[in-house]
């Protein structure tokens, strides 16, 4: 496996690892001086971090659910570089912004409205995975991610709703805070996708994760 294999399969997840480390510990030794958005923009990466570790690792799978109708499910349309990117960027953006005090009210909204949508498209996905694999043994309400989308995406919206409850955005900073979530969503998730998805790549998954028990 070269270097390269080895970080789009490993490495970054361990990056996302080490920078919410560190934030873990600068939240503990700033958490009177940071203000609540830049600590908010810290528990971001955070809660990214665990999400990533449980779609990929613990139990991961993933992408079984994502790529459900592919003839080449373990690499398209999502491949490990794929959704590498798109969690690693996303996570590198949210880090910058929090060391450079500027995750600022527009990143918070956008922050606000896509925790909220990770806490519905995961529930979503746990009924498609219901539906999918109830037939062969599943019987538990579940998909990789859903646990994190419930017990950390969702407090932190609820954070964020309560921040912008005490401090009211501008009808321009909500504006601007959507139109910075569509423009990550096209350049972070849907522009890598669209670029790179090929069912003959490199990039394929190793493991079926969370639902090898259905493979027969």
């Amino acid at each position: 496996m070269t270097i390269w294999l080895w970080f789009v399969r490993w490495g970054w997840l361990y990056c996302m690892l080490a920078m919410s480390i560190l934030l873990s510990v600068q939240l503990i030794l700033n958490w009177r001086s940071w203000n609540t958005l830049t600590k908010l923009g810290a528990f971001t990466v955070i809660v990214l971090t665990l999400h990533v570790w449980e779609e990929w690792v613990i139990p991961g799978g993933f992408h079984v659910i994502y790529n459900l109708h592919s003839q080449f499910p373990d690499r398209y349309p999502m491949s490990e570089l794929t959704d590498m990117l798109t969690n690693f960027l996303g996570g590198l953006l949210w880090f910058s912004l929090t060391e450079t005090k500027h995750f600022d009210p527009r990143m918070g909204v956008a922050t606000a409205l896509f925790s909220f949508f990770e806490f519905i498209i995961h529930n979503f996905l746990a009924l498609q995975s219901l539906a999918a694999f109830g037939r062969v043994g599943q019987n538990v309400y579940y998909a990789p991610g859903l646990i994190t989308a419930t017990l950390c995406w969702l407090p932190l919206d609820i954070g964020f709703v309560v921040y912008f409850n005490q401090h009211q955005p501008s009808l321009k900073i909500f504006s601007q805070g959507v139109l910075i979530l569509l423009l990550m969503t096209f350049f972070i998730v849907q522009l890598p996708e669209k670029v790179l998805k090929n069912p003959i790549n490199p990039y394929a998954f190793d493991n079926q994760g969370w639902y090898q028990q259905f493979k027969k």
